[in-house]
């Protein structure tokens, strides 16, 4: 099958989707696919077959990613010789555009994964142009609604959406979306999981041997909550060999030294150790050298970090959020914390005792283990692979039977 995908972001840059698309697209090939991806210029990148950069800028206020024009007419014609089966896009912005105009005029079936809860990215607005917000008089609500407005008109001109969670599908139906909605998660290359000794991990990371760690891995944003990790480390003094790992980083270096100078304001930034991004590969070694994930993030549409956790054999501890509970089962793999703005302090020490429970209680931390590693089985990108070309093949019968 011949598949065209359109993304506005991929690797070298370091994100959920980057990661998802990346693996779905080289086991694809493995399988025998032809897949053409088309994305932004992106600085670094390394030479791939079959991937396609346009010309593109800096995005205003995150400046890892970059943004595409909407239209080639160099592609455009590329295109025409290509003869794609289906064209599945990534994104309802420039590239995502770009897919869907090339899907309607070729008349192939247009798919689109729902990767990014945008709702929940409008603070960047505040943050980055506070006086545009001003004079424009844009509102929190407006901003949501904008959001929202973008999410409904893009997913209503695809044949098929696909929700990476639950969660997720039912939030697309509260925006309004009319068209089919398949729940299928982005999956994992698990080959790249091969188990390392703990000791050794931490030697090559540099990282306390006779510690107990915890983890984070994600981007260093507001939406990820990662104050609320530094409250539990706070709760948690009394254990001095508790460390956080926090894995990932931010452009605008103000978010990390802002949580930087929050560790310390609590006396705790002797075990809260921040490595920046790390290579994928450092990334797996994190995990391994690691004890337990915590996630204290709610904006989530999948959280493929929780995954890869999984993988690894670490249990979670996790905030309560109906994306993360599609693969984290209370008590079978890890626990979900339920978490109320009306009483936060609630959370944060139902959370703390969790840690403490794992680290006293052996049995349960293995039997927990086990189970992760089990769990994450399900998720294998080959798997989801075969679940993403039945809709495909479906679709491609539908619109030769519709243009026959």
């Amino acid at each position: 099958m011949k598949i065209g995908f359109f993304s506005d972001t991929y690797k070298p840059q370091k994100n959920g989707v980057a990661t998802a698309l990346y693996f779905q697209k080289k086991t694809l090939e493995e399988e025998g696919h032809e897949v053409h991806l088309f994305i932004p210029y992106i600085p670094k990148i390394l030479p791939e077959k079959n991937v396609y950069q346009l010309f593109s800028i800096t995005f205003p206020f995150q400046k890892e990613h970059r943004i595409a024009t909407p239209f080639s007419v160099k592609y455009d014609l590329y295109l025409n010789n290509l003869k794609l089966d289906v064209i599945h896009t990534h994104t309802p912005f420039s590239l995502g555009i770009f897919g869907a105009y090339e899907a309607k005029k070729r008349k192939i079936p247009l798919i689109h994964t729902y990767h990014t809860l945008l709702t929940e990215y409008a603070y960047y607005i505040w943050d980055h142009f506070p006086e545009m917000v001003k004079k424009c008089m844009i509102t929190e609500k407006r901003a949501k609604d904008i959001a929202i407005w973008i999410s409904r008109f893009y997913c209503n001109l695809c044949d098929t959406v696909i929700a990476p969670s639950t969660k997720i599908k039912k939030l697309l139906i509260n925006f309004g979306v009319k068209k089919p909605i398949e729940i299928i998660p982005n999956g994992l290359d698990l080959r790249n999981f091969h188990p390392i000794d703990k000791k050794v991990a931490r030697e090559k990371l540099n990282l306390p041997i006779d510690a107990y760690i915890l983890l984070f891995v994600g981007r260093l944003g507001k939406e990820k909550n990662i104050e609320f990790l530094l409250k539990v480390m706070n709760k948690l003094k009394n254990y001095p060999k508790i460390y956080l790992l926090i894995v990932g980083d931010n452009p605008d270096k103000r978010v990390k030294n802002n949580l930087k100078e929050e560790a310390k304001k609590l006396n705790i930034e002797d075990r809260v150790i921040f490595t920046g991004y790390l290579d994928y590969h450092k990334v797996i070694e994190a995990y391994y050298s690691s004890d337990i994930f915590v996630f204290s993030s709610l904006t989530e549409t999948q959280g493929l970090v929780v995954l890869e956790a999984l993988t690894a054999g670490l249990p979670v501890i996790a905030l309560e959020d109906e994306a993360i509970a599609d693969f984290v089962k209370d008590e079978i793999n890890g626990f979900l914390i339920p978490f109320k703005t009306s009483n936060i302090e609630e959370s944060i020490i139902l959370f703390s005792n969790k840690v403490i429970e794992l680290l006293e209680n052996h049995n349960l931390y293995k039997k927990l283990s086990e189970n992760a590693i089990n769990s994450a089985q399900n998720f294998s990108v080959q798997k989801i692979n075969k679940r993403l070309l039945d809709l495909y093949n479906n679709l491609v019968k539908e619109y030769n039977i519709k243009n026959a």
